[in-house]
């Protein structure tokens, strides 16, 4: 059922999708920072002498920021490992709660209008156009879109982040379309001018669920109408890892002890929580990280026209291999 709640001069609607779903979805200020490599690659970089990625604003699930990581002291008992309780869900459907927010390192609006402007700029929707965010989180590019006069529909698994964008959205008298869903199970047919991925909220599934995805968003396109997704780039991170680090959230201390598994290619996450009140939250996070010739084959093979690549998401940066942070496409449905 769908709830709808009147924002200033314009409305806001929360839209429980029956048969249209989406990654893990949010209604809350895009979500998957992926939720390891948005920490994670932080202190990552730094232990090799690079910028934080996360200062770029790799996150899982749409909010990161850079976070202030130093050197790793001893780390507190309550940070020590132990056996992980069998989960009976996937990670992604866990990760991004009410705990996840405070989490979160700090995002400057800049960075959001930075990164919204590159987007825009590559994906050209027409004035007032249908734009997707798929993955938006806490929706912080969606409602930036929003703001520029496009209709905007963010598409989050997670109804907390949702809720959180929801009441961003009404605070700035905004229509945005905020719809709980999974984006595996979108039936979107040719409504959308342009669509965006971003943040490595690309990547959760396997490999044939990862290009079905891919190929929904096709369709979910119009012909002539394009996409941009950009993900943490493979090459960029095996030199870094393994690698743990800790940092501050409000009110919590993270800790990370980020792997990678070079039989899948996928980045591994052990994520641990501590509260001030004493609780532990714990949780497993794994992600395809995708090379530019492996994400642009998913692309072609999702019916996509590839048109541009770049190495940043906040600039037409050029993508310098195993020198660049993010891997960031830009593709067309064609036109027949």
């Amino acid at each position: 059922m769908a709830e709808t709640a009147e924002v200033g001069e314009g409305e806001f609607e929360v839209v429980e999708a029956a048969d249209t779903p989406s990654r893990p979805s949010s209604v809350v200020p895009t979500p998957p920072p992926v939720p390891g490599i948005a920490g994670s690659t932080a202190a990552m970089s730094q232990s090799a002498g690079r910028e934080s990625p996360t200062t770029t604003g790799v996150s899982v699930g749409g909010g990161t920021a850079s976070a202030s990581v130093s050197e790793v002291p001893p780390l507190p008992e309550a940070l020590s490992r132990r056996p992980l309780k069998k989960r009976l869900k996937p990670w992604f459907e866990e990760v991004f709660d009410e705990d996840y927010l405070r989490t979160l390192p700090f995002m400057t609006a800049q960075q959001t209008l930075r990164e919204t402007a590159f987007i825009k700029e590559a994906l050209s929707p027409p004035a007032e156009g249908e734009v997707l965010d798929i993955g938006c989180g806490y929706g912080r590019h969606a409602i930036e879109f929003g703001q520029r006069g496009f209709r905007v529909t963010g598409l989050d698994l997670s109804l907390p982040l949702l809720i959180r964008a929801a009441d961003e959205a009404q605070r700035r008298s905004l229509s945005v379309n905020f719809v709980h869903a999974d984006m595996r199970e979108m039936t979107y047919d040719s409504q959308f001018d342009a669509a965006y991925c971003v943040l490595t909220s690309f990547g959760y599934f396997d490999e044939e669920t990862n290009l079905r995805v891919a190929t929904s968003v096709c369709r979910a396109i119009k012909p002539g109408g394009r996409f941009l997704v950009d993900t943490i780039n493979r090459d960029y991170i095996v030199s870094d890892l393994p690698s743990r680090i800790w940092w501050e959230g409000d009110g919590c201390v993270v800790l990370e002890e980020v792997d990678f598994d070079f039989h899948t290619s996928r980045v591994l996450i052990r994520r641990s929580i501590v509260f001030g009140d004493g609780r532990q939250v714990e949780n497993e996070i794994s992600i395809r990280a995708y090379s530019l010739h492996e994400l642009g084959r998913v692309l072609r093979r999702a019916g996509f026209q590839v048109l541009e690549v770049s190495g940043s998401l906040a600039n037409k940066e050029p993508f310098l291999g195993a020198a660049s942070r993010h891997v960031v496409l830009v593709c067309e449905r064609p036109l027949t």
